[in-house]
C-alpha cells in the first residue's frame, strides 16, 4: 500500500537539480533563472511549492517593473543541499542524467536501505508507477548504486539490492528525509 507520508518534494523529479542549482548561487534566484531545468513553468512552481511545504526553500515575491519571484534556500535548505550534493558527487556524470533526480528515486533508495535485498514487487506496492519505477531502477543499476539478481528459486522473482555506493548515496537521503519530516 502506498503510504504518502513516505513521500516528500524530494521524490519528484529536477528536485536534486533545482536543490543544487540553489546552493551553488548562493543567493535567492528569480524563478525564470531555474527555467533551464524545468522549462514548463508551472511544473517548476509546483516543485517550488512543494519544496517551500517541506521549508527547503523560501519564496518571495517581489514587484518591481515586473513580478518576480525570489527562491532562496532556507538554513534545512542548505544542509539538505550539502547532503544532496554528496550524494551527487559519488555518482559520476551530470546532475540531470542521474538516477538521484529522477522521480522516486528518494522513496527506492530508502526502501533498500537496510535491507538485504527487496523485491521488485514491494517496491512497485510503494511506487505505483511501473514506468518511473523500472526507469530509475534502471539508471540505478548502470550507475552502481544497484544489483538486480533474478531470483534462484522463481524466475519471475527479481531483487535489489544497494552496492556500498547505493548504500551511502541512501543514508543521504534517509538523512534529508528526517530533516523534511522534523
Amino acid at each position: 500500500m502506498r503510504d504518502t507520508d513516505f513521500f516528500t518534494s524530494m521524490s519528484d523529479r529536477n528536485t536534486a537539480a533545482l536543490i543544487l542549482a540553489l546552493y551553488e548561487a548562493d543567493r535567492p534566484l528569480i524563478m525564470k533563472d531555474l527555467q533551464d531545468i524545468t522549462n514548463h513553468t508551472q511544473t517548476l512552481r509546483q516543485r517550488i511549492d512543494s519544496m517551500e511545504k517541506d521549508g527547503i526553500v523560501d519564496v518571495e515575491i517581489v514587484s518591481t517593473v515586473h513580478k518576480q519571484v525570489r527562491i532562496g534556500l532556507t538554513e534545512k535548505g542548505k544542509e539538505i543541499a550539502l547532503l544532496v550534493s554528496m550524494a551527487n558527487t559519488i555518482i559520476p556524470g551530470d546532475i540531470s542524467e542521474k538516477s538521484i533526480n529522477m522521480r522516486y528515486a528518494d522513496p527506492i533508495l530508502r526502501l533498500l536501505r537496510g535491507k538485504e535485498y527487496v523485491v521488485q514487487k514491494d517496491i512497485k506496492d510503494v511506487v505505483r508507477s511501473y514506468d518511473s519505477t523500472t526507469k530509475v531502477l534502471a539508471k540505478m543499476e548502470k550507475e552502481g548504486l544497484v544489483t538486480r539478481t533474478v531470483s534462484s528459486e522463481s524466475y519471475r522473482e527479481i531483487r535489489y539490492s544497494l552496492t556500498t555506493m547505493g548504500k551511502q548515496v541512501a543514508d543521504a537521503f534517509e538523512t534529508i528525509f528526517r530533516k523534511i519530516r522534523n
